[in-house]
């Protein structure tokens, strides 16, 4: 991995998107039949504000460095990594057999125990756990009392087991650009502007 994106100036735009992968099959009779076939990832574009060249060129060494798609590295991308809700101070994943065996915290679960913590986190927030680089989507809002055992209903179901700390402001995501050519445009007034894609790696 190459390091941490070095955004020297506000993007102007976020298009965010979830991608996942899916068969469907359509019979003569007009039955359809769908199953998942791949792990879900999230991938956005951004555009840069009107720059300078010492801040574009500051930018674009870092992104010619990445190789093209071949390297991965860490953004946090603007607006949607910030929580929405009121939570505060450290909020862990809790690994206790006697929490429900509904919220194992293992791969495969859309429900993960958690303590700690104060206020609210909101559905539509993004989260991360400390054992995996995986970001997570939360499909209920939660709210953590400090004391007792609370839930997070995240989507996509866990890739790998959770365990650690959960990141839930400024989460910042792993990823890879999108194709291998990238570029800078020259404005007229004599500033610079790029667009970058990423795709988020699992």
């Amino acid at each position: 991995m190459s390091g941490v994106f070095p955004i020297t100036a506000g993007f102007e735009t976020l298009d965010w998107q979830s991608n996942t992968n899916s068969r469907v099959s359509v019979s003569v009779s007009g039955k359809t039949q769908r199953i998942k076939t791949g792990a879900q990832f999230w991938s956005f574009k951004l555009k840069s504000p009107a720059m300078t060249r010492a801040e574009v060129m500051a930018d674009f060494a870092f992104i010619v460095k990445q190789d093209g798609q071949v390297e991965s590295f860490t953004i946090v991308p603007p607006t949607v990594s910030s929580a929405r809700g009121t939570a505060s101070s450290t909020i862990s994943v809790v690994n206790d057999s006697s929490v429900d065996p509904a919220y194992n915290n293992q791969k495969g679960s859309s429900v993960v125990g958690v303590s700690g913590g104060s206020g609210t986190l909101l559905k539509g927030d993004l989260v991360k756990f400390a054992s995996h680089d995986k970001v997570y989507m939360l499909t209920e809002d939660s709210n953590m009392d400090g004391s007792t055992v609370d839930t997070l209903s995240i989507y996509p179901p866990l890739v790998a087991d959770a365990t650690g700390n959960v990141t839930y402001d400024n989460v910042p995501i792993k990823v890879y650009f999108d194709k291998d050519q990238q570029k800078y445009i020259t404005q007229a007034d004599g500033t610079f502007k790029y667009e970058i894609v990423m795709n988020e790696e699992i």
